[in-house]
């Protein structure tokens, strides 16, 4: 007999629902999340099982100890999960079952799940992004304050230099004390983020993806290596649609009956820091060659300028697609390609010819 486990996991506990494959009750309970509660909890359900849990914020050790005991785990994509839920009654033991019963029928719609050296890597480069924020954060605070006072609030605040130029001495004792924080903190973050720097430098230079998505115009080690870790996997898109959709470059379509389709705004469902990325970045891309800047400048007087990035974007990201996937450099000209020997195989060559 086979059994499956619909899991409702939060911050301190984790509900749970066992079925076995004609739909009957095993059990229902609720379990501390605790690595020692849940290993005791998993060691007691019956063998073999299969689970699968939402995907919450906090799913990487909850996994990490599913996977020791499951036959296999999944995550539950939280956005398409809603589709199936009662909206007049929910809690988490109605959650489980649901996950459990659909899991049984095998409608459950996943989420891939990246290994652990993608999601160590991501949680590093999110750590950066933070980094970046905080600074741009205090560092608009600190304007702020300056401009009340009338004091100059102009030229690079990510600088040292700029910061201790800061005149302080005519200030009141309160506000000295608030802009000497401001001014401690930004220091502080700038130097930071610049032992991030040559940290990930250190850390990605034996990596064969991104060292060729660096060739790529507009990308340096960061954007390369959070590109990479978004995708996680290239092979799991069959095609450079699939990719530009889970990148948000893609408009929503609405058509019904006999009505026209209708291209609307760029799709909501998909990966945030993976757009932002490249939207970020496209202009490096387009300004690095004429054609491209060219290009740009057409479709910005016939489309205008958004719509014009958006479709840059996706002339960028199908080159990062076929770098990924074709596991080599970037070329940006035709001549800068090495010299292809092909052999065509003796089984190759008769279902060539009809053969």
């Amino acid at each position: 007999m086979y059994y499956y486990v619909g899991a409702d996991l939060h911050k301190e506990q984790t509900w749970f629902y066992v079925m076995d494959h004609n739909g009957t009750k095993i059990d229902s309970k609720s379990i501390a999340n605790s690595p020692d509660s849940l290993k005791s909890y998993f060691a007691s359900i019956p063998t073999p099982f299969t689970l699968a849990v939402e995907a919450t914020y906090n799913w990487y050790f909850f996994m990490d100890i599913a996977e020791q005991f499951a036959q296999t785990a999944y995550l539950a994509n939280s956005y398409e999960l809603k589709a199936f839920a009662k909206r007049h009654k929910k809690t988490d033991k109605i959650d489980a079952r649901l996950i459990a019963d659909i899991l049984r029928k095998g409608f459950l719609p996943m989420v891939f799940i990246p290994s652990r050296e993608i999601r160590n890597l991501k949680e590093l480069l999110h750590y950066r992004i933070n980094l970046v924020r905080d600074r741009c954060r205090n560092i608009f605070r600190l304007k702020n304050t300056l401009d009340k006072l009338g004091a100059d609030s102009s030229g690079d605040f990510t600088t040292e230099k700029r910061l201790r130029t800061i005149p302080t001495d005519s200030l009141s004792e309160r506000y000295r004390y608030i802009i000497s924080g401001y001014i401690d903190r930004i220091v502080t973050l700038s130097q930071r983020l610049h032992s991030m720097k040559t940290y990930l430098k250190k850390e990605l230079l034996e990596d064969k993806e991104i060292q060729n998505l660096i060739t790529i115009d507009g990308l340096d080690y960061f954007s390369a290596a959070l590109i990479k870790s978004e995708i996680a996997d290239i092979n799991r898109f069959a095609s450079f649609n699939r990719l530009c959709a889970y990148a948000g470059l893609a408009p929503r379509v609405s058509q019904s009956g006999n009505k026209e389709a209708h291209h609307g705004a760029l799709m909501v469902n998909r990966r945030k820091n993976l757009q932002w990325i490249l939207l970020e970045t496209v202009f490096h891309f387009i300004k690095a060659t004429s054609k491209r800047h060219a290009r740009y400048e057409e479709l910005k007087i016939r489309k205008g300028a958004n719509t014009a990035k958006v479709i840059m974007a996706r002339q960028y990201l199908k080159i990062i697609y076929h770098v990924l996937k074709e596991q080599r450099p970037y070329y940006r000209e035709e001549s800068e390609r090495p010299e292809m020997v092909y052999q065509i195989q003796p089984v190759a060559a008769a279902a060539l010819y009809g053969v």
